[in-house]
């Protein structure tokens, strides 16, 4: 699924980019995370608008005929003799209305253009495989095993997306969780680690640095779940995507290929500067 999938992400994740740099300066504290907040949210709106047009693709498929099979037809021009006509096959009815159908549904989501801007052709074939695609974009009859074919390709393309999406949904809230906790803990940081250089008194230091420890603790229960939650295969096993797989579809783009991790570990070295003072400073 990823092969066909991956490729329209990497336009979104250029474009988000563009509006990281000042976005990760004066606005957020978790910046690796806000952006790949960002990515999540695109390819959630994209996968839907997909599973939207998959759907449709299909209804209107299930009304369209298959082609019977033709035995060619009869020429009486000559004193009146059948022949076969040797006329080149005209496209039938019902192929077209395929091809109508896909071109409505499917290539008319909005970001289509700027993410794949294929061809018919070329985006069955990437969808359904290049036998069956080349089939429905240059054949001339919708024949029964066409037909058979192409409704169980679509259903297969509307399955993924089925799947993806809740991965996606799943891997949108870790990241907001992450964020939430992240900024918590580096509040409550900031505002010890502010207290800690206002006194010299031993155990007030002691005391700070117990808080922080705890702090601390909680940053390292983050990256632990999410490291957890990265190697797990229970993501969306049906469909052969795991979260190692997930985060390399979503960030392999990005500036880390981990973000919410990269901003976790700068919280502790955050967490732990502090906590340095404080040991430092009662020795």
């Amino acid at each position: 699924m990823f092969l066909h999938l991956n490729h329209r992400c990497f336009q979104l994740r250029v474009d988000v980019s563009k509006g990281f740099v000042s976005h990760y300066n004066s606005e957020t504290s978790q910046p690796r995370t806000e952006q790949a907040l960002a990515v999540v949210q695109r390819e959630i709106d994209c996968v839907k608008a997909e599973l939207t047009a998959f759907r449709r693709f299909r209804t209107q498929l299930v009304s369209i005929e298959p082609t019977a099979q033709s035995t060619g037809s009869v020429d009486t021009s000559a004193g009146g003799m059948s022949t076969l006509s040797a006329r080149q096959p005209k496209l039938d009815t019902s192929l077209r209305a395929v091809r109508e159908a896909y071109r409505e549904t499917v290539m008319a989501v909005p970001h289509f253009e700027a993410e794949y801007d294929d061809s018919l052709e070329a985006n069955m074939s990437m969808e359904f495989g290049p036998e069956l695609g080349t089939q429905i974009a240059t054949g001339t009859r919708l024949t029964p095993q066409l037909y058979e074919a192409l409704l169980t390709a679509s259903k297969g393309a509307r399955d993924e997306r089925e799947t993806l999406l809740p991965a996606l949904e799943r891997e949108q809230e870790s990241l907001q969780s992450v964020r939430a906790t992240l900024d918590d803990c580096e509040r409550r940081g900031a505002a010890l680690g502010a207290n800690a250089r206002r006194t010299t008194d031993p155990a007030r230091l002691d005391s700070i640095d117990e808080r922080l420890a705890e702090i601390e603790a909680e940053c390292e229960a983050v990256a632990a779940t999410r490291q957890q939650r990265l190697h797990s295969r229970s993501t969306a096993a049906l469909s052969g995507i795991d979260g190692t797989s997930l985060v390399r579809y979503l960030y392999d783009d990005c500036p880390v290929t981990c973000p919410a991790l990269a901003d976790t570990v700068a919280c502790l070295d955050t967490i732990r500067r502090h906590r340095r003072h404080c040991i430092v400073s009662t020795s």
